[in-house]
């Protein structure tokens, strides 16, 4: 497509102009080897710390893109990232909480833009009726009637969010459908970054880890990259 294209042709400008830089200097002052080796060297310096800057600025703000780009692109133009492997683990990590968090917004704005959707559902007005009532729209059961798992929950004296939010998945499995506590789990993680400064994937590359173990589930498929 037309951004991928964009993309291609700003990667040969950049390795271009590079290659040009390194030409002129070489032309330059050949045969001054001195002067030649002291400029190449200071030119390559300033060229690696860019890139460096750059694969790793480019990791943590767009980790989810920088996930899926292309292995020639990443290894080619911005391998920095991928060089260790706690690297690249710590982006895969990021890549699945942006998704998580992608997929909970877009079923959160389809029903906020469709009222279709709120027709067969009952409107809770507490606070752990409303964490069911999302984390049900965000796994696509938006007609699913949630308010049973709310007096479940109201019958153990779990009457607020801050009082179920240190639950594991397994108990709150106890209370409602395994897929609905996983989703809760995620939903209250995913509240708990807001609070601390917003959903950035730069605070989710630094250790944050949207899951619970093996527990933790991905809202689609991602490949595996990690290769030793």
């Amino acid at each position: 497509n037309l951004l991928l294209l964009c993309h291609i042709l700003l990667t040969c400008i950049f390795v271009f102009v590079s290659v040009g830089v390194a030409l002129g200097v070489y032309i330059k002052f050949v045969p001054k080897w001195p002067e030649l080796a002291i400029s190449l060297s200071f030119f390559l310096v300033v060229l690696s710390y860019g890139m460096w800057a750059a694969s790793n600025l480019a990791a943590e703000e767009i980790s989810l893109e920088y996930y899926h780009f292309p292995m020639w692109f990443k290894w080619g133009i911005f391998p920095y990232p991928m060089l260790r492997r706690g690297g690249r683990q710590k982006i895969r990590k990021a890549a699945e909480a942006r998704a998580k968090e992608l997929k909970a917004r877009a079923f959160q704005e389809r029903s906020r833009l469709d009222p279709a959707s709120s027709k067969s559902r009952r409107v809770s007005r507490t606070s752990v009726g409303k964490l069911l009532r999302r984390s049900a729209d965000s796994i696509g059961r938006s007609d699913f009637d949630v308010s049973k798992y709310e007096a479940r929950l109201e019958e153990d004296w779990y009457n607020n969010v801050s009082e179920i939010g240190n639950l594991s998945v397994e108990i709150l499995s106890k209370y409602m459908p395994r897929r609905l506590a996983e989703e809760v789990h995620n939903q209250l993680a995913l509240d708990k970054l807001n609070k601390e400064g917003g959903m950035r994937s730069s605070h989710i590359a630094s250790g944050v880890y949207v899951g619970n173990g093996n527990e933790s589930r991905v809202s689609w498929k991602m490949e595996d990259t990690d290769s030793d």
